[in-house]
């Protein structure tokens, strides 16, 4: 496979469980569209464009040839540059690596994080908050974490891989909506009763079984293990953790 090909599946999977849906996901990229092509000439220039066809600012091909042939990767949660040099020395090894795969946005995704927020309107709006009210506990939210990296050196291990040449990508908010499905699809054929319950369904999950072993298991923090679950909400994804008065609309 090649680069692009990775980045383009990643995106439209992400796509396929989004929680708006994907005729949100048209609107969304259709407003986009229309507002781009209101922009002055030069505002386009300075334009993320590949926002047209991505609608997840925090996923992005953040280095190398898109075209470039793909037969050993390197993935995990944070690629940060003791994890692009690992690659290099593995390369050295005579593994064959010729992608780094981030989970957690690096560079001008990381810097773009806070635009992925929004999908969490929608996601309160689901759960009977109304649009205005959701948009308007999110926007200081969104605002904060935007201005939380605005000063980060968030391009310090694109540079790394750059320097020693090593294709880079990241895929937050696909995969996470992907989790964020499988968790959904799990609860409802399951249907837990308590939130006991919860934590043991979690907990047949091989990679929820596998982080119990590393002693950071699923458990609960607040409440009851024999307290009713009630309706369960699950939350994966949206970038980072919304506002925290958005729980007492949720609970009304």
């Amino acid at each position: 496979m090649r680069v692009r090909e990775i980045y383009g599946i990643a995106i439209s999977k992400g796509i396929a469980v989004d929680p708006r849906g994907e005729e949100g996901i048209r609107r969304l990229l259709n407003r986009r569209e229309k507002d781009f092509h209101d922009l002055k000439e030069s505002e386009q220039q300075e334009y993320d464009q590949e926002s047209l066809r991505n609608p997840f600012s925090d996923s992005r091909i953040l280095y190398g040839d898109p075209e470039a042939d793909v037969n050993g990767v390197l993935a995990g949660i944070d690629m940060e540059v003791g994890e692009v040099l690992l690659a290099d020395r593995l390369r050295e090894k005579g593994k064959r690596i010729d992608l780094i795969i981030s989970h957690h946005p690096e560079g001008k995704a990381m810097a773009a994080l806070y635009d992925v927020m929004h999908v969490q309107e929608d996601e309160l709006h689901q759960l009977g908050v109304p649009i205005n009210v959701a948009e308007g506990l999110m926007a200081g939210r969104i605002a904060e974490v935007e201005r939380r990296f605005m000063p980060a050196n968030h391009n310090r291990a694109v540079d790394a891989a750059a320097l020693l040449d090593i294709p880079m990508m990241c895929v937050h908010t696909p995969a996470d909506n992907l989790v964020q499905d499988y968790l959904n699809r799990c609860i409802d054929e399951k249907a837990p009763e308590t939130v006991g319950d919860i934590v043991t369904l979690l907990k047949e999950i091989p990679e929820y079984r596998e982080s119990v072993k590393r002693n950071s298991g699923p458990k609960v923090v607040v409440g009851r293990e024999k307290g009713s679950g009630g309706k369960i909400f699950v939350d994966m994804t949206g970038g980072t953790s919304g506002a925290k008065e958005s729980f007492e609309k949720m609970a009304a």
